[in-house]
């Protein structure tokens, strides 16, 4: 279970979660939003991989805006902060968590709503995406790429991952998650391996980086695992 405080941001509530690796992400009860991840590195240097502005992560229900500028409720729970609300006889919950391996989990749900979906913006230098299902690399994106997912994940469970942590209850085939697409960037020397429960998966060029958009479905989750190259 990671270390959780919160502060007061104008209206709404920032909390940061901390792993023991002295990681932290956060996300704010304003639309339930993922606003920064400080990443310290191998040598050590802090690294901010998400876009860093007011959401760098954002969560579309029905593919509205009803939800994303309304204050959720927060809560603090053994996995993390989940973050709850109501509009119009709609409901959802997002649960954000960090396991001591530095995944980074995604958890969604939702009633009286066809879809739900999360869209990360990571900003990190000269950024490359792959699809892992077709082995196909792209130095530049140009258009937005949809890619299957269909490939169950294959996790050689550690120390601190999810599924392998009593702190992190979260278990990839027993979630389901396929593996769905890497993201690496050489000068940085992070890799960022992405598992998601959905079919498909979005990839999208964006000012300062590059968007991925996972959702489709009324629940799922999403965990980003991030590691630094040996």
């Amino acid at each position: 279970m990671p270390s959780i405080k919160k502060e007061n941001v104008g209206e709404a509530t920032v909390y940061t979660l901390r792993n023991t690796k002295g990681n932290e992400l956060k996300v704010s009860n304003l639309g339930a939003r993922l606003v920064s991840m400080r990443f310290r590195d191998k040598n050590f240097k802090n690294r901010f991989i998400f876009k860093e502005d007011a959401a760098a992560g954002n969560v579309f229900v029905d593919g509205g805006k009803d939800f994303a500028d309304i204050l959720w409720q927060g809560e603090e729970i053994i996995e993390g902060v989940k973050f709850s609300a109501t509009v119009g006889g709609k409901s959802a919950s997002v649960t954000y968590s960090i396991s001591n391996d530095n995944e980074i989990s995604i958890k969604y749900e939702a009633e009286g709503v066809k879809d739900i979906s999360t869209e990360v913006v990571f900003a990190l230098p000269d950024i490359d995406f792959r699809a892992c299902q077709k082995g196909a690399a792209w130095e530049k994106i140009s258009d937005e790429k949809i890619c299957p997912v269909t490939e169950p994940a294959e996790v050689e469970m550690e120390l601190g991952m999810f599924g392998y942590d009593p702190g992190c209850p979260i278990d990839y085939l027993d979630a389901g998650l396929k593996n769905a697409a890497n993201l690496f960037s050489p000068e940085a020397e992070i890799d960022i391996i992405v598992y998601a429960t959905q079919d498909e998966i979005h990839a999208q060029a964006v000012d300062g980086g590059i968007a991925l958009h996972t959702g489709g479905s009324a629940k799922g989750q999403t965990v980003y695992m991030i590691k630094n190259r040996r």
